[in-house]
């Protein structure tokens, strides 16, 4: 199934060409409207949906007959989960142009995600009378059909699609699948070794086959495959259990442990994520939700799309403090300090008392360089919480930059009593000393560096 979905995805966020011919409603707003669709195409580009979104609904507002509009925008509703918007934004381009393929096939692709079968067959058939050649439907529609258990379709389906495209993999792994569920698991081999040899990048095709070889007691080619999926995708946890059986198999059991622990904390955090997925599908507004996708996101170094949850989340509830922080924070991790900046100043407006927002503030400054304005930051942190750690750490090594060694080793020094234990803030504590001809001070702090290196050394 998550293969399809991901087809899905794919297919539903090509973006319209931007050659096609615009019709515009209003006089004088040709320029504006493709403005802001260039610009909303570009956002999108960047994976910013939220921001680009807003583009496109300023475009169909100068052009609501901008049907690439209307199209992207349902694309963009596509990436948020917002399902039922998509499927908005699809009709408006099917109420301008009846014929356009590409928009009936997205709209198909929602009703799936919603698990309205008989709708998206509808859909997918009104698709091939338009175009007989349109390859992504024959797949769609037969997997449809592979859902409902309706084999004599999907065999029909793949048969026309693999006359018209032998070259397509997914037509074989989609048959593999099948003979695999007809028990066939020979023939289920044979399909999948053949979609593997069209394209050797899809993970789960490996992971379909890994399965079929634990059927046939081929416990060496299923390890082969189940390796070879996660090491195309470590997020595929299907193929860690089916590792972890075959190295069991094998007789090697302790491998095959360390295996399972891999898949169950896996396990769990994807479950987590396709918990948090299926309830944005149904409530697409739900900014907890979204807040807590970005989270999971982040702990598994997604940023990118914790990033964009944190967008929408904001965007749905404009005054949260924490979601504009922890979006700030997503930008600095992905080397984007003057997002950041942007961020952090509205939680700041929001509450002008937030040490984190001044704080998160100057680190960002620190990035650009802009070091008065790190500085006017980091003492409005310190101003609030005169003893934390990070802050005076920071303030340390932001005064010894600029050669104000003195300042440096007074925040330094607050830095080392707040947690003795903090080496690399005792080393530059002892060179602002030195800087400054305190060298017995200087000393001191190099000689308890040593001894709490030799203590953890004897530990």
């Amino acid at each position: 199934m998550r293969f399809l979905l991901a087809c899905l995805a794919l297919c539903a966020c090509a973006s319209e060409d931007p050659e096609e011919k615009v019709v515009v409603v209003r006089p004088g707003s040709t320029i504006d409207a493709e403005l802001h669709f260039d610009r909303g195409t570009a956002l999108a580009a960047r994976g910013r949906h939220t921001e680009a979104i807003d583009a496109y609904l300023q475009a169909a507002e100068l052009a609501p007959a901008y049907t690439k509009v209307h199209y992207n925008l349902g694309n963009a509703y596509v990436r948020q989960l917002d399902y039922p918007r998509a499927i908005e934004a699809y009709q408006r381009v099917l109420a301008l142009d009846s014929t356009h393929v590409s928009a009936r096939h997205n709209m198909a692709a929602m009703y799936v995600k919603q698990l309205n079968y008989a709708r998206a067959i509808e859909e997918h058939r009104r698709v091939l009378a338009l175009d007989p050649g349109h390859m992504s439907t024959y797949y769609d529609l037969s997997y449809i059909y592979f859902l409902r258990g309706e084999y004599g379709e999907v065999e029909t389906l793949l048969a026309e699609g693999v006359r018209r495209d032998s070259s397509d993999a997914s037509f074989h792994r989609l048959l593999g699948r099948m003979r695999f569920k007809e028990l066939s698991f020979d023939l289920a081999a044979e399909a999948l070794v053949r979609s593997v040899a069209l394209d050797s990048s899809d993970a789960a095709t490996f992971t379909d086959l890994a399965q079929v070889e634990m059927k046939r007691r081929d416990y060496p080619a299923a390890e082969k495959a189940a390796r070879r999926a996660i090491a195309l995708d470590r997020f595929a946890k299907e193929a860690y259990f089916v590792l972890s059986n075959a190295l069991k198999r094998l007789g090697r059991r302790e491998e095959s442990k360390q295996v399972l622990v891999g898949f169950r904390a896996l396990d769990q955090q994807l479950d987590k994520i396709n918990d948090q997925l299926r309830m944005l599908g149904n409530e697409p507004d739900d900014h907890e939700a979204r807040a807590q996708l970005g989270l999971l996101y982040t702990q598994q170094g997604r940023f990118a799309e914790a990033a964009e949850a944190y967008r929408l989340a904001s965007r749905i509830a404009p005054d949260s403090l924490r979601y504009r922080n922890n979006l700030g924070n997503l930008y600095l991790r992905l080397g984007q300090p003057e997002a950041a900046v942007v961020e952090y100043r509205v939680a700041l407006q929001l509450d002008p008392n937030y040490t984190m927002g001044h704080y998160n503030l100057g680190q960002a400054f620190m990035r650009l360089q802009r070091f008065d304005e790190a500085l006017t930051s980091l003492n409005e942190a310190k101003k609030q919480s005169p003893q934390d750690v990070e802050v005076n750490y920071f303030l340390g090594l932001l005064h010894a930059r600029t050669g104000d060694f003195d300042s440096a080793a007074e925040a330094l020094a607050v830095a080392v009593v707040g947690r003795p234990e903090f080496l690399d803030a005792r080393q530059k504590l002892a060179v602002a000393y030195l800087k400054t001809g305190r060298v017995e001070e200087s000393k001191r702090e190099l000689a308890a560096i040593q001894q709490m290196k030799e203590e953890g050394e004897r530990r």
